[in-house]
């Protein structure tokens, strides 16, 4: 490729994405919070901590057969402090000359490449205003050193400022996120001063803790004086339900896998796609390239149903990877170079076998997403319609659901008796920007059981999450919720309880069929229902005429 790109070109260069995890990040110590120092050092000297870990030391080799298994970039992780000196930030020559040793490698495979600061848990665990000038005076002299160090290298190589900035993986606070965007400022400013090619470069910058519900929240864009050089990076481990691993436990992901057992509640193929184009408007559409820079799925199974539940995984990756490169997103999975069953299992590669490939379903789904090319055109939702327009308000006002503290609003029986096949409550609600989490929950009769509705193409039982649904924080919805078969005969016997979480609830509504469906995106899994432009649903459409199909305006 050529190496002077600008950042959307780079990113879409990126076919298949890995990263060289627990390798030039790990720690041969524990960093204790209170002290801010190095505290429970087991490996005293700096230059081992490469394989403090337990990974053996990166080889030429290895990189060698990443490239010979189709990927074309590698994301290395570096942790510079203590390898750099905490106050003046001057970097231990033995050291950068083995992460060039690495980079040099990568580059010499014709690969490009990611440089970050990672796990730098003097400044990541910080973000807080009393620290942040100092902290981004620090930053500032850290990226004037590496980017000084490698000042002659060409366009395939980029640099991304922090890594995952979180107090405790707690919901961002306005102070959280001013401090991240100060960080991602100073990254900037610092490797642009350095000249040479540092100046158009390209860079990397992170959204709060690396999470895309808080990049559309909270990130802002910084001043870059280079133009169209800058991407911003998230992670992506969700639905965290399924992609944590835990040992001895197995949800389904994704309606192609509907049938064989239950299935994960808070995410979906839509989930994806839903994020990927919010996103892409956000942020590509404003001339910024995306990346990725960790994904993955722990290997976890249940020895009942082994082979159908890693074909599952591999279905993830596919369908993961296949949308990040339609929206040009540039996708790096997280290699760990652990394996078996469970949490943290993301080894695809065994360095300690001869990089034999020990993990053939998560490499086989990599590829099939990776065939998949950037869409240059693509439609967006407007918005949540009024669909519930024409039905019964049962309530209206503006209530937050907090569980039991909360707001509660019981539906009775007698709101349901008159429908026969379906009936459909219509909730208007926004998305409380502070709460860590969001749920509505439905309950048949006295919170005896949850009752299950369909929101879309999506199945719920009992439980909706807005924001892994909708890919958003702090915005208003308006949600139809149909209720057909045994879960309509509950509702007709003994109505419906309503209570959940992190949301504010200011109207309720209950109707037959709600008004034309405008939800997220088209699934290529169902067979929707058609509407016409004044919301009516059409059995045998006519020819010619305009129709809604899945939120999209489509002529027969």
């Amino acid at each position: 490729m050529n190496h002077d790109v600008d950042a959307q070109t780079w990113c879409k260069s990126v076919v298949m994405g890995w990263n060289l995890g627990n390798s030039l990040e790990s720690a041969g110590a524990f960093w204790n919070y209170d002290k801010y120092d190095w505290t429970n050092v087991w490996e005293k000297d700096y230059a081992k901590w490469e394989t403090a870990w337990g990974n053996p030391k990166t080889t030429k080799e290895m990189i060698q057969a990443v490239k010979a298994q189709g990927f074309n970039a590698i994301r290395v992780p570096v942790r510079w402090v203590p390898h750099a000196d905490i106050e003046t930030m001057e970097i231990d020559a033995n050291w950068i000359a083995r992460v060039k040793e690495v980079v040099d490698w990568c580059l010499a495979e014709d690969m490009q490449v990611i440089l970050n600061t990672h796990h730098e848990l003097w400044f990541e665990s910080y973000p807080l205003s009393s620290m942040k000038e100092t902290l981004d005076t620090k930053i500032g002299k850290l990226w004037t050193n590496i980017a000084t160090a490698f000042a002659d290298y060409d366009g395939r190589l980029a640099f991304a400022g922090t890594n995952e900035v979180t107090a405790n993986w707690a919901s961002p606070t306005a102070e959280n996120y001013d401090v991240q965007n100060s960080y991602n400022q100073a990254f900037i400013d610092a490797v642009r001063a350095t000249g040479g090619n540092n100046t158009k470069r390209n860079l990397i910058v992170q959204t709060y803790a690396t999470d895309p519900s808080y990049g559309l929240a909270g990130f802002v864009i910084p001043n870059d004086p280079t133009e169209n050089r800058l991407s911003v990076e998230f992670h992506y481990y969700s639905p965290y339900s399924y992609c944590s691993g835990h040992e001895g436990s197995y949800y389904y992901w994704g309606k192609a896998f509907a049938e064989k057992g239950e299935i994960t509640p808070d995410g979906n193929e839509d989930t994806i796609s839903n994020l990927f184009l919010k996103l892409r408007k956000e942020w590509w559409d404003k001339g910024l390239g995306i990346v990725m820079g960790e994904y993955g799925c722990s290997c976890h199974f249940t020895e009942n149903d082994k082979q159908t539940q890693l074909d599952n995984i591999q279905y993830y990756l596919k369908t993961l990877v296949s949308e990040a490169r339609k929206n040009g997103i540039a996708a790096f999975v997280w290699d760990n170079n652990a394996f078996g069953n469970g949490s943290e299992r993301f080894g695809i590669f065994n360095r300690n076998n001869n990089m034999s490939v020990d993990a053939p379903f998560f490499l086989d789904g990599i590829k099939e997403g990776s065939k998949n090319e950037f869409v240059a055109d693509v439609e967006y939702d407007e918005g949540d319609p009024d669909v519930g327009v024409g039905g019964k308000v049962i309530w209206e006002g503006e209530e937050l659901l907090n569980w039991d503290k909360g707001f509660q609003a019981p539906i009775p029986a007698s709101e349901f008796t008159s429908f026969t096949d379906q009936v459909t409550i219509v909730l208007y609600y926004y998305q409380d920007k502070n709460a860590s989490y969001e749920d509505i929950q439905l309950m048949d009769g006295l919170w005896s059981a949850k009752v299950q509705f369909t929101v879309g193409d999506s199945k719920f039982d009992g439980d909706f999450n807005p924001r892994s649904f909708y890919s958003t924080i702090g915005e208003s919805h308006i949600t139809p919720m149909i209720f057909t078969g045994s879960s309509l005969s509950k509702l007709k016997s003994v109505g419906v309880n309503l209570q959940g979480y992190g949301v504010v609830l200011t109207k309720i509504v209950v109707m037959s069929e709600p008004n034309a469906i405008l939800l997220p995106t088209v699934s290529p899994y169902s067979h929707a229902a058609t509407y016409n432009l004044q919301g009516m649903k059409l059995c045998q459409p006519r020819k010619g005429e305009v129709l809604i199909v899945n939120g999209r305006k489509i002529m027969k």
